[in-house]
C-alpha cells in the first residue's frame, strides 16, 4: 500500500484530488499531491516513510500534539513540513480543507535542502507564509481539472512552493517558525462564530464587535494572524461548506447558496468555478457518479 493510500485509510475518507506532479530527478521536485475535505475530531497518523508538506487551506482549527512540548495549532493559511518516520496526533475543530504533498524523491537536491532545514525539529516545522498557501491551493485547483490540467504549469508551481518553503524556514521571508499564537487566541471566538453563522452577511463591523476591537484594528489583527483578509477567509469557508453540501447531500444548488451565505445561485457558481475550476453542478454530478460506481 502506498503511503498516501495508508493516510486515506486512516482518515476514513478519499481525497478529492490525488495525482503525481513534478519531475523525478536529482534537481527536480516530484510530489504526490492530495486534497482532503473532511470533518472529524481526532486521528493518529503513524510514522510515514516520506517527508510531507501540509498546507491548511480552509475550515476549522487543527492541533498537533503527539509531543506536547512541541505541539502547535494550525488555522487556514498555515503550513508545516513533517519529517519522515515521525508519528503525529491531530485534534480537529470542525471541517478541514488541507493539501498534502508527499516527497517522492527523498534524495533530490531540493528535498535534501528542506530536510536539512528542519533536521533539528522533533516532528514538524510549522510556518505561516501566504505565498506557500496560495501555491498549494493553486496546485490542487489545477489538478481538479483532471486531464485538462497543465503539467508544465504544475511543475513550475510545485518547484516554487518548495523553494518558498525553504526560504521561509531559512528566515529570508514569511513569519518564521511559530505563528503568533496570542493573536490566534484573541481571534478564536470570532473564527468559531463565523463557522456557525456562514449563512449570515458577516460584515466587518459585526466581526470586529465580536473581537472587542474597532473595524480597522480587526482588519489589521486578522490579516497579521491569518495572512488573509476577513473577506477572503469567509469566502474560503463558504466555498468549503458548499463543497461539502454538494458532495454529501441532495440539497439544491440554490438552497446550498442560501445556506452558505452567497447572495444568489449565480454568485455561488461564479465563486466556486474560480476557486475549484468546476461549477457546483459539475461537482454535484461527479459526486453522484462516484457514489454510483462504488
Amino acid at each position: 500500500m502506498k503511503v498516501w493510500e495508508e493516510v486515506s485509510k486512516i482518515l476514513g475518507v478519499k481525497p478529492v484530488v490525488s495525482a503525481e506532479i513534478g519531475t523525478r530527478s536529482d534537481d527536480g521536485i516530484a510530489l504526490r499531491a492530495e486534497r482532503y475535505l473532511f470533518r472529524m475530531t481526532q486521528r493518529q497518523i503513524p510514522a510515514l516513510p516520506a517527508m510531507v508538506l501540509l498546507s491548511h487551506l480552509g475550515g476549522g482549527r487543527a492541533h498537533e500534539g503527539h509531543q506536547p512540548e512541541a505541539g502547535f495549532d494550525s488555522i487556514p493559511s498555515f503550513s508545516a513540513v513533517m519529517q519522515a518516520n515521525c508519528p503525529t496526533e491531530w485534534l480537529f475543530g470542525g471541517a478541514i480543507d488541507v493539501a498534502i504533498f508527499y516527497f517522492l524523491e527523498p534524495y533530490s537536491r531540493n528535498a535534501i535542502r528542506l530536510q536539512n532545514l528542519i533536521s533539528s525539529t522533533p516532528t514538524l516545522y510549522p510556518f505561516n507564509d501566504a505565498l506557500v498557501n496560495a501555491l498549494a491551493r493553486q496546485i490542487v485547483d489545477e489538478l481538479s481539472k483532471g486531464r485538462a490540467a497543465d503539467e508544465v504549469y504544475l511543475t513550475q508551481l510545485s518547484a516554487l512552493m518548495v523553494e518558498q518553503s525553504c526560504r521561509t524556514i531559512e528566515g529570508m521571508t514569511g513569519k518564521g517558525m511559530r505563528p503568533d499564537t496570542l493573536q490566534i487566541g484573541r481571534l478564536e471566538a470570532v473564527l468559531n462564530w463565523i463557522q456557525k453563522n456562514l449563512a449570515a452577511e458577516l460584515p466587518i463591523a459585526e466581526l470586529a464587535q465580536h473581537a472587542g476591537v474597532s473595524a480597522p484594528h480587526f482588519r489589521r489583527l486578522f490579516l497579521q494572524a491569518m495572512s488573509v483578509t476577513p473577506h477572503r477567509y469567509v469566502l474560503q469557508l463558504r466555498l468549503q461548506r458548499a463543497s461539502e453540501l454538494l458532495t454529501r447531500t441532495d440539497l439544491s444548488i440554490e438552497r446550498i447558496a442560501q445556506d452558505c451565505g452567497f447572495s444568489s445561485q449565480s454568485h455561488l457558481t461564479a465563486s466556486f468555478k474560480t476557486a475549484y475550476g468546476v461549477t457546483p453542478a459539475r461537482m454535484k454530478q461527479k459526486a453522484r457518479l462516484s457514489q454510483f460506481s462504488e
